[in-house]
């Protein structure tokens, strides 16, 4: 049975005795973190949560804490009356979308929305298994807001695809997409669950 030592940052570290083959989704269930409450980090970036443990040492991030009082970030479907805020959110993080095709997307459930207090701070746009957009709020950003959007769409898709700019290669590496070259300019990763 390996022992890891978990820097729950802000809270302390424990060390936890897991299974051989344990993966980090079960590191964080033995924290008492769903992988929707937390992220793990190995020198510090995140890892998705069905690798198997690798490291004797990690931090564990929970998504989104503030000041004195602890703030939970709920993933959800967007709503109709969510449409201006996911457009904000995607123009900016400067990706290009249009209007109706997000209302679209809105209306075939097609879009995931991250809240805190029920406000908007990120959001997720897909078309069937194609993610066309993925945009956290600045100040929300690095705490696995992005994370949490992609896992809680894997849930329901038996794979995801999504196009983007070499700059954002480490976010989705660190989910576990494969990726590959599209051209000079863009690049493809999938993802299966």
């Amino acid at each position: 049975m390996p022992t890891v030592r978990a820097e729950v940052v802000g809270e302390g570290a424990r060390d936890l005795r897991l299974d051989a083959g344990a993966t980090y989704g079960d590191l964080l269930a033995a924290l008492d973190f769903s992988p929707h409450e937390a992220t793990v980090l190995v020198d510090d970036a995140p890892v998705p949560e069905d690798r198997r443990v690798d490291a004797d040492r990690v931090r564990v991030l929970r998504l989104v804490k503030g000041g004195a009082a602890e703030m939970t970030v709920t993933v959800r479907r967007a709503h109709p009356d969510d449409h201006l805020d996911v457009m904000r959110l995607v123009d900016g993080a400067m990706l290009s979308a249009d209007a109706e095709r997000v209302r679209d997307r809105i209306a075939d459930s097609g879009v995931l929305v991250a809240a805190v207090d029920d406000r908007p701070i990120g959001a997720l746009v897909r078309d069937g298994d194609r993610v066309t957009a993925v945009a956290v709020r600045r100040r929300y950003r690095d705490r696995g807001v992005g994370t949490a959007l992609v896992s809680a769409a894997l849930e329901s898709r038996d794979r995801l695809v999504a196009e983007f700019d070499p700059d954002v290669r480490p976010f989705y590496e660190s989910l576990g997409f494969d990726i590959e070259p599209v051209d000079d300019e863009r690049l493809r990763g999938r993802l299966a669950p």
